[in-house]
């Protein structure tokens, strides 16, 4: 039954693209993000400072244990928001997404792939033009739903969608939908194998739009 439903999510989110919820626009003005993610996974250090100081994911259960405990730090080259230049980072933390996961004892292993993932994200945004560079515009915190297949020789392939739960300063009352398709692990570190339509995934895209 996991399997089935981890193959229904994918199906889902590949068919339909993984846009499939949008940004609130109304009222809003709206600008698009952009960027190339590469991640990696380390401690949780960064993370669980981002947790305590601006007090989000409280209602979170995170793998595992229920504390953050399987985290990502990530890179986003080329990243853009209403077509300026702007420099961006990541941070995230896989959380429970089913009662299996809080409890295996109870619950046969999940399949290996396709893996169907949760987890909570920070996005960094700052200035990247005089006189305001390095100054942060502000964080977007997510909550990331996706499906992560078996991939290839540049790790699996990963399709998400991030809807945003808060934020701060220039993010404080944003809106934000944003999408996540390639191979985020691989960072386009020439692992291209010609004529692979895959290869446009390499590394990962994130787009999205923000609106406030």
């Amino acid at each position: 039954m996991k399997k089935v439903a981890a193959l229904v999510a994918g199906g889902l989110l590949l068919c339909g693209g993984v846009g499939v919820a949008a940004a609130d626009s109304r009222g809003s003005r709206c600008e698009e993000f952009s960027g190339k993610l590469t991640l990696e996974q380390g401690p949780c250090d960064e993370f669980k400072a981002v947790m305590r100081k601006e007090r989000i994911f409280e209602d979170a259960t995170f793998l595992p244990a229920g504390t953050p405990a399987i985290c990502f730090s990530g890179t986003i080259a080329d990243a853009q928001l209403g077509g300026r230049q702007v420099e961006a980072s990541s941070l995230s933390a896989l959380t429970a997404n089913s009662l299996c996961l809080l409890d295996p004892d109870k619950c046969p292993p999940p399949p290996a792939f396709p893996l169907f993932i949760t987890a909570a994200t920070v996005v960094t945004v700052a200035a990247d033009r005089e006189p305001r560079k390095d100054k942060e515009l502000g964080q977007i915190f997510l909550r990331d739903t996706g499906v992560s297949g078996a991939g290839d020789h540049r790790g699996p392939f990963s399709v998400e969608q991030l809807i945003g739960v808060g934020g701060t300063k220039k993010f404080t009352n944003a809106s934000v939908s944003m999408e996540i398709v390639g191979f985020e692990f691989d960072g386009g570190q020439g692992n291209v194998v010609p004529g692979d339509p895959l290869n446009a995934y390499n590394p990962a895209q994130i787009k999205g739009t923000i609106c406030r």
